[in-house]
């Protein structure tokens, strides 16, 4: 920008020149280059610059070019005076606008450091209750991320998920089971398949959730941070055709996050191993998930993962494999993120 501003400054001198001298009103266009030197590179260059147009329409810059008068010093020494105070009042607010923006983005970030640290903590929490959760949380978070990233390509979406969008549901998404803090011992951990009263209370674990965040909602009431997450937290399990819960909502009535979520979560859960099931292969999971469009899952969300589950595929065998490596070194007393 400095290279333009010095360049508009050359044009206009020779302008003023060819048009009959600084006796014509084309020597204020001037002020244009300053202006623009000074609100982009602060008041010292912007000084610097206005002394240089001033004196490039100064003591060698006639008054009239046709009757060859030239300038009275006073003239050309106001006019760079008058120029170099414009320019360093301007590049003085530039700098400091500049400066309280810089603060306001370094607060920001704090602000946003400080919520993953809230979301981290309380994911630890559930963590600490349940031994899966931790690869689990890494792994839908960024299979989030991808389904979301790429939804946005499609033109329903492309008002309404942003990079800000995408970037929440990946901080946000790990938080999604986070009620299950709520949820005895003796249900969480049940090495077997779940009674239906059992599985009733394991169900309450969205309400729970959404409960707690809602609390802190109500003391940080402009948080669109927490809106997200208390819809995933809330709506992950309802299904697209009604049957799910806690409230059987259907279709679009489900936040657009929690029906992301919903995909997500349940892949990882098809791909892992449980005392009342075998792990399924990806192809498996990626067949299962493809016949429950319309019914379980947003079709829209279906054929997006149907185009992607390579990739997903391998998230989650890289997520898998880093959990495995860190049990190892674990077991064997090495430091954790050592050979990885």
């Amino acid at each position: 920008m400095w290279l333009f501003s010095y360049l508009l400054s050359i044009v206009i001198t020779v302008v003023v020149y060819w048009t009959g001298g600084t006796t014509k009103a084309y020597a204020n266009l001037m002020y244009i280059p300053i202006v623009i030197m000074a609100s982009t590179h602060g008041k010292w260059q912007g000084l610097i610059h206005g002394i240089v147009s001033g004196l490039l329409i100064g003591p060698f810059m006639p008054l009239d070019t046709a009757l060859a008068v030239s300038q009275e010093s006073i003239n050309w020494l106001v006019r760079l005076l008058i120029y170099s105070i414009n320019a360093f009042v301007i590049g003085f607010f530039s700098d400091y606008y500049r400066h309280e923006y810089q603060e306001r983005v370094n607060k920001e970030k704090e602000i946003a450091e400080a919520k993953l640290a809230m979301v981290y903590s309380l994911v630890k929490l559930a963590e600490s209750r349940d031994d899966s959760t931790g690869a689990h949380i890494e792994r839908v978070a960024q299979i989030c991320r991808l389904l979301a990233s790429n939804l946005r390509n499609r033109k329903k979406y492309q008002d309404y998920i942003d990079d800000e969008y995408v970037e929440k549901i990946t901080q946000v998404s790990p938080l999604h089971d986070i009620g299950k803090v709520g949820i005895p011992d003796s249900i969480l951990l049940k090495p077997g398949r779940l009674s239906a009263d059992e599985y009733e209370l394991m169900k309450t674990h969205t309400t729970i959730g959404a409960k707690t965040l809602l609390e802190v909602k109500e003391k940080f009431p402009n948080n669109r941070f927490l809106d997200m997450a208390i819809e995933i937290t809330h709506f992950h399990h309802e299904k697209w055709d009604g049957t799910g819960y806690p409230l059987g909502l259907a279709t679009t009535a489900i936040p657009l996050s929690a029906r992301i979520m919903a995909v997500a979560d349940v892949y990882d859960a098809l791909r892992l191993k449980r005392v009342y099931k075998e792990a399924f292969s990806h192809a498996e999971s990626v067949k299962i998930i493809h016949a429950e469009s319309g019914k379980s899952f947003d079709p829209d969300i279906i054929t997006v993962f149907m185009e992607i589950h390579n990739e997903i595929g391998a998230v989650f065998d890289r997520l898998s494999g880093r959990q495995e490596r860190r049990k190892a070194q674990l077991a064997t007393g090495a430091p954790v993120g050592s050979g990885t």
